[in-house]
Protein backbone atom coordinates (compact mmCIF):
# COMPACT_ATOMS: atom_id res chain seq x y z
CA UNK A 1 0.00 0.00 0.00
CA UNK A 2 1.96 3.38 -0.52
CA UNK A 3 2.14 4.77 2.42
CA UNK A 4 4.41 1.56 3.05
CA UNK A 5 6.18 0.90 0.20
CA UNK A 6 8.92 2.98 1.17
CA UNK A 7 9.76 0.78 4.06
CA UNK A 8 12.11 -2.58 3.36
CA UNK A 9 10.81 -5.02 0.73
CA UNK A 10 10.01 -8.74 2.17
CA UNK A 11 13.19 -10.95 3.23
CA UNK A 12 13.29 -12.62 -0.93
CA UNK A 13 14.52 -16.22 -1.44
CA UNK A 14 17.63 -15.60 -3.64
CA UNK A 15 16.30 -16.53 -7.01
CA UNK A 16 16.86 -14.27 -10.29
CA UNK A 17 13.32 -13.38 -11.02
CA UNK A 18 10.79 -10.90 -12.65
CA UNK A 19 7.34 -9.89 -11.02
CA UNK A 20 4.41 -7.47 -12.30
CA UNK A 21 1.79 -6.41 -10.24
CA UNK A 22 -1.31 -4.41 -10.61
CA UNK A 23 -3.00 -2.55 -7.52
CA UNK A 24 -5.89 -0.83 -7.24
CA UNK A 25 -6.49 0.86 -3.51
CA UNK A 26 -9.22 3.33 -1.94
CA UNK A 27 -9.56 4.49 1.86
CA UNK A 28 -13.42 5.59 1.98
CA UNK A 29 -13.87 9.26 2.03
CA UNK A 30 -15.82 9.29 5.19
CA UNK A 31 -12.90 8.07 7.44
CA UNK A 32 -10.18 10.20 5.61
CA UNK A 33 -9.98 12.44 8.46
CA UNK A 34 -9.60 12.19 12.87
CA UNK A 35 -12.51 13.45 14.88
CA UNK A 36 -9.99 15.60 16.26
CA UNK A 37 -9.33 17.36 12.87
CA UNK A 38 -5.09 16.46 13.22
CA UNK A 39 -4.88 13.48 10.99
CA UNK A 40 -6.38 13.65 7.17
CA UNK A 41 -5.40 11.20 4.70
CA UNK A 42 -6.56 10.20 1.68
CA UNK A 43 -5.83 7.02 -0.66
CA UNK A 44 -7.36 6.62 -3.89
CA UNK A 45 -5.44 5.43 -6.83
CA UNK A 46 -4.11 2.16 -9.49
CA UNK A 47 -0.51 1.15 -9.65
CA UNK A 48 1.55 -1.31 -11.97
CA UNK A 49 4.81 -2.07 -10.52
CA UNK A 50 7.58 -4.06 -11.78
CA UNK A 51 10.00 -5.89 -9.69
CA UNK A 52 13.44 -7.23 -10.18
CA UNK A 53 15.17 -9.80 -8.30
CA UNK A 54 19.10 -10.55 -9.37
CA UNK A 55 20.90 -12.91 -7.20
CA UNK A 56 23.92 -14.26 -7.56
CA UNK A 57 26.03 -16.77 -4.93
CA UNK A 58 28.32 -15.88 -2.39
CA UNK A 59 29.68 -19.26 -1.10
CA UNK A 60 26.87 -20.79 0.68
CA UNK A 61 24.60 -17.77 1.03
CA UNK A 62 23.33 -15.30 -1.83
CA UNK A 63 23.57 -11.72 -2.08
CA UNK A 64 19.71 -10.23 -3.66
CA UNK A 65 19.46 -7.03 -5.52
CA UNK A 66 15.78 -5.85 -5.72
CA UNK A 67 14.81 -3.23 -7.77
CA UNK A 68 11.07 -1.90 -8.32
CA UNK A 69 9.78 0.30 -11.04
CA UNK A 70 6.17 2.00 -10.13
CA UNK A 71 3.77 3.92 -12.62
CA UNK A 72 0.96 5.13 -10.58
CA UNK A 73 -2.40 6.69 -12.24
CA UNK A 74 -5.81 6.99 -11.55
CA UNK A 75 -6.50 3.79 -13.67
CA UNK A 76 -9.23 1.71 -15.34
CA UNK A 77 -10.41 0.01 -12.56
CA UNK A 78 -13.00 1.81 -10.46
CA UNK A 79 -15.88 0.95 -12.63
CA UNK A 80 -14.85 -2.74 -13.40
CA UNK A 81 -15.02 -3.18 -9.45
CA UNK A 82 -18.20 -1.01 -8.78
CA UNK A 83 -20.25 -3.32 -10.92
CA UNK A 84 -18.96 -6.59 -9.18
CA UNK A 85 -19.35 -5.22 -6.03
CA UNK A 86 -23.28 -4.58 -7.53
CA UNK A 87 -23.44 -7.86 -9.08
CA UNK A 88 -23.21 -9.27 -6.23
CA UNK A 89 -25.46 -6.56 -4.20
CA UNK A 90 -22.09 -6.00 -2.08
CA UNK A 91 -21.72 -2.71 -0.19
CA UNK A 92 -19.43 -0.20 -2.17
CA UNK A 93 -17.25 0.77 0.85
CA UNK A 94 -17.10 4.31 -0.15
CA UNK A 95 -16.66 4.01 -4.12
CA UNK A 96 -20.21 6.09 -4.35
CA UNK A 97 -18.87 9.54 -2.85
CA UNK A 98 -15.20 9.01 -4.94
CA UNK A 99 -14.98 10.47 -8.08
CA UNK A 100 -13.97 7.48 -10.30
CA UNK A 101 -10.40 7.21 -11.81
CA UNK A 102 -8.96 9.49 -9.32
CA UNK A 103 -5.97 9.66 -8.15
CA UNK A 104 -5.33 11.06 -4.98
CA UNK A 105 -2.47 9.79 -2.36
CA UNK A 106 -1.82 12.58 0.62
CA UNK A 107 -1.14 12.40 4.47
CA UNK A 108 -0.58 15.32 6.28
CA UNK A 109 -0.48 15.52 10.26
CA UNK A 110 -1.52 18.83 12.18
CA UNK A 111 -1.78 21.15 8.71
CA UNK A 112 1.78 19.76 7.75
CA UNK A 113 1.76 17.65 4.79
CA UNK A 114 3.59 14.30 5.11
CA UNK A 115 3.84 13.27 1.12
CA UNK A 116 1.08 13.74 -1.43
CA UNK A 117 1.03 12.40 -4.85
CA UNK A 118 -1.75 13.56 -7.49
CA UNK A 119 0.33 13.63 -10.66
CA UNK A 120 0.55 10.48 -12.52
CA UNK A 121 3.90 9.20 -13.43
CA UNK A 122 6.66 6.70 -12.81
CA UNK A 123 9.07 6.41 -10.27
CA UNK A 124 11.68 4.20 -9.25
CA UNK A 125 11.36 2.98 -5.47
CA UNK A 126 13.57 2.19 -2.53
CA UNK A 127 16.58 -0.31 -3.88
CA UNK A 128 16.70 -3.40 -1.47
CA UNK A 129 19.88 -5.44 -0.89
CA UNK A 130 19.66 -8.59 0.80
CA UNK A 131 21.89 -11.65 2.03
CA UNK A 132 20.03 -14.63 2.10
CA UNK A 133 21.66 -18.09 3.56
CA UNK A 134 19.62 -21.17 2.78
CA UNK A 135 19.75 -24.25 4.77
CA UNK A 136 18.05 -27.86 4.46
CA UNK A 137 16.62 -29.02 1.26
CA UNK A 138 13.75 -28.54 -1.03
CA UNK A 139 11.56 -30.59 0.88
CA UNK A 140 12.82 -29.57 4.85
CA UNK A 141 14.75 -26.49 4.73
CA UNK A 142 14.57 -22.69 5.54
CA UNK A 143 16.59 -19.64 5.25
CA UNK A 144 17.51 -16.76 7.06
CA UNK A 145 18.73 -13.45 6.02
CA UNK A 146 19.05 -9.49 6.31
CA UNK A 147 18.74 -6.79 3.68
CA UNK A 148 19.40 -3.27 3.91
CA UNK A 149 17.22 -0.27 1.80
CA UNK A 150 18.87 2.19 0.05
CA UNK A 151 16.84 6.03 -0.33
CA UNK A 152 16.89 5.31 -3.82
CA UNK A 153 13.55 6.92 -3.99
CA UNK A 154 11.41 9.83 -2.16
CA UNK A 155 10.06 9.98 0.71
CA UNK A 156 7.35 13.07 -0.25
CA UNK A 157 5.90 10.62 -3.33
CA UNK A 158 5.91 7.51 -1.30
CA UNK A 159 8.41 5.80 -3.47
CA UNK A 160 10.54 5.65 -0.38
CA UNK A 161 11.03 6.97 3.35
CA UNK A 162 14.28 9.17 3.20
CA UNK A 163 16.53 7.09 5.44
CA UNK A 164 18.43 3.52 4.87
CA UNK A 165 16.38 0.99 7.07
CA UNK A 166 17.27 -2.83 7.53
CA UNK A 167 15.44 -6.00 7.87
CA UNK A 168 16.25 -9.57 9.42
CA UNK A 169 13.91 -12.58 8.92
CA UNK A 170 13.41 -16.37 8.59
CA UNK A 171 11.35 -18.72 7.08
CA UNK A 172 10.98 -22.67 7.22
CA UNK A 173 9.30 -24.87 4.66
CA UNK A 174 7.91 -28.56 4.93
CA UNK A 175 6.49 -31.34 2.02
CA UNK A 176 4.30 -33.76 2.92
CA UNK A 177 3.88 -35.89 -0.78
CA UNK A 178 2.37 -32.86 -2.88
CA UNK A 179 1.75 -30.64 0.12
CA UNK A 180 3.79 -27.90 1.47
CA UNK A 181 3.72 -25.75 4.59
CA UNK A 182 5.89 -22.68 4.89
CA UNK A 183 5.73 -19.66 7.27
CA UNK A 184 8.51 -16.82 7.40
CA UNK A 185 9.01 -14.00 10.14
CA UNK A 186 10.68 -10.60 9.90
CA UNK A 187 11.43 -7.49 11.77
CA UNK A 188 11.83 -4.40 9.88
CA UNK A 189 13.57 -1.35 11.17
CA UNK A 190 13.25 2.59 9.78
CA UNK A 191 16.35 4.50 9.84
CA UNK A 192 14.57 8.16 9.20
CA UNK A 193 16.43 11.17 9.09
CA UNK A 194 16.02 13.36 12.04
CA UNK A 195 13.77 15.51 10.51
CA UNK A 196 11.71 13.34 8.36
CA UNK A 197 8.44 14.13 8.18
CA UNK A 198 7.06 10.51 8.88
CA UNK A 199 8.04 11.01 12.22
CA UNK A 200 5.14 12.99 12.95
CA UNK A 201 3.07 9.83 12.15
CA UNK A 202 4.74 7.11 13.24
CA UNK A 203 4.24 6.05 16.47
CA UNK A 204 7.51 3.68 16.61
CA UNK A 205 10.53 2.97 13.82
CA UNK A 206 10.13 -1.22 14.32
CA UNK A 207 7.72 -3.51 13.15
CA UNK A 208 6.95 -7.41 12.84
CA UNK A 209 5.81 -9.46 9.76
CA UNK A 210 4.78 -12.66 9.34
CA UNK A 211 3.38 -15.25 6.70
CA UNK A 212 2.28 -18.69 6.87
CA UNK A 213 1.13 -20.49 3.70
CA UNK A 214 -0.45 -23.92 2.65
CA UNK A 215 -0.03 -25.32 -0.95
CA UNK A 216 -0.63 -28.15 -3.22
CA UNK A 217 0.75 -28.93 -6.22
CA UNK A 218 -0.61 -31.68 -8.57
CA UNK A 219 2.42 -33.68 -11.03
CA UNK A 220 -0.07 -34.75 -14.03
CA UNK A 221 0.45 -33.12 -17.76
CA UNK A 222 -3.52 -32.31 -17.89
CA UNK A 223 -5.09 -28.88 -16.83
CA UNK A 224 -6.42 -29.80 -13.77
CA UNK A 225 -3.82 -32.31 -13.13
CA UNK A 226 -1.07 -30.25 -13.57
CA UNK A 227 -2.41 -27.33 -11.10
CA UNK A 228 -0.95 -26.19 -8.26
CA UNK A 229 -2.34 -23.86 -5.20
CA UNK A 230 -1.03 -21.74 -2.66
CA UNK A 231 -2.99 -19.98 -0.19
CA UNK A 232 -1.33 -17.73 2.49
CA UNK A 233 -2.49 -15.38 4.68
CA UNK A 234 0.04 -12.31 5.66
CA UNK A 235 0.18 -10.23 9.12
CA UNK A 236 1.99 -6.64 9.05
CA UNK A 237 2.22 -4.56 11.83
CA UNK A 238 1.85 -0.67 11.62
CA UNK A 239 4.52 1.85 12.64
CA UNK A 240 1.85 4.59 12.32
CA UNK A 241 -0.09 6.70 14.88
CA UNK A 242 -2.35 8.86 13.24
CA UNK A 243 -5.84 8.46 14.88
CA UNK A 244 -7.18 6.83 12.01
CA UNK A 245 -7.80 3.23 12.56
CA UNK A 246 -7.50 1.49 9.24
CA UNK A 247 -3.57 3.30 9.16
CA UNK A 248 -2.63 2.30 12.55
CA UNK A 249 -3.82 -1.16 13.16
CA UNK A 250 -2.12 -4.22 11.65
CA UNK A 251 -2.86 -5.62 8.49
CA UNK A 252 -3.88 -8.79 6.97
CA UNK A 253 -3.71 -10.11 3.41
CA UNK A 254 -4.54 -12.99 1.77
CA UNK A 255 -3.11 -14.52 -1.12
CA UNK A 256 -4.18 -17.29 -3.50
CA UNK A 257 -1.26 -17.96 -6.01
CA UNK A 258 -1.37 -20.76 -8.80
CA UNK A 259 1.29 -22.71 -10.48
CA UNK A 260 1.09 -25.49 -13.38
CA UNK A 261 3.69 -28.26 -14.25
CA UNK A 262 3.67 -27.35 -17.40
CA UNK A 263 4.61 -23.63 -16.51
CA UNK A 264 7.49 -24.23 -14.31
CA UNK A 265 9.18 -21.11 -13.92
CA UNK A 266 5.60 -19.42 -13.68
CA UNK A 267 3.04 -18.02 -10.79
CA UNK A 268 0.40 -16.02 -10.69
CA UNK A 269 -2.43 -15.01 -8.65
CA UNK A 270 -4.00 -12.39 -6.43
CA UNK A 271 -4.39 -10.77 -3.23
CA UNK A 272 -7.30 -9.03 -0.75
CA UNK A 273 -7.35 -7.18 1.61
CA UNK A 274 -8.79 -8.47 5.11
CA UNK A 275 -9.93 -5.17 6.79
CA UNK A 276 -7.25 -2.52 7.31
CA UNK A 277 -4.76 -0.77 4.55
CA UNK A 278 -1.47 -1.86 5.49
CA UNK A 279 -2.43 -3.95 2.14
CA UNK A 280 -3.74 -2.80 -1.29
CA UNK A 281 -7.61 -3.21 -1.31
CA UNK A 282 -6.87 -5.74 -4.63
CA UNK A 283 -3.74 -6.98 -6.60
CA UNK A 284 -2.49 -9.27 -9.31
CA UNK A 285 0.56 -10.70 -9.93
CA UNK A 286 2.74 -12.88 -12.23
CA UNK A 287 6.35 -13.72 -11.92
CA UNK A 288 8.77 -15.58 -13.52
CA UNK A 289 11.97 -17.57 -12.46
CA UNK A 290 14.81 -18.06 -13.90
CA UNK A 291 17.54 -20.38 -13.49
CA UNK A 292 16.63 -22.35 -10.17
CA UNK A 293 12.93 -23.41 -9.95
Amino acid sequence: MAWFEGFPEPQPQGVTELALEATSQMLRPDLERTSDGRSFARLDGEEWQLTGDWAMKAGSSRINVRARLASRSGGIADQAMWNWHQMFNLPQGGREDAPKNRLAYHLERDGRVVGDLSKPGVTLMDLDVAWVRPFGTADAGGRIGASIQLPTGKQSDFSGDGGTDGLIGGALWRRFGRWKVFAQAERVMLGLPEHSPLRAVLGQTSFNRAWTSLAWQGEGPGLISGLGLEISLGYAGSPYRTGLNRLDRAGWQQHWTFRHTRLPRWRFGFSEEAGSFTAPDISAFTAYRFGDR
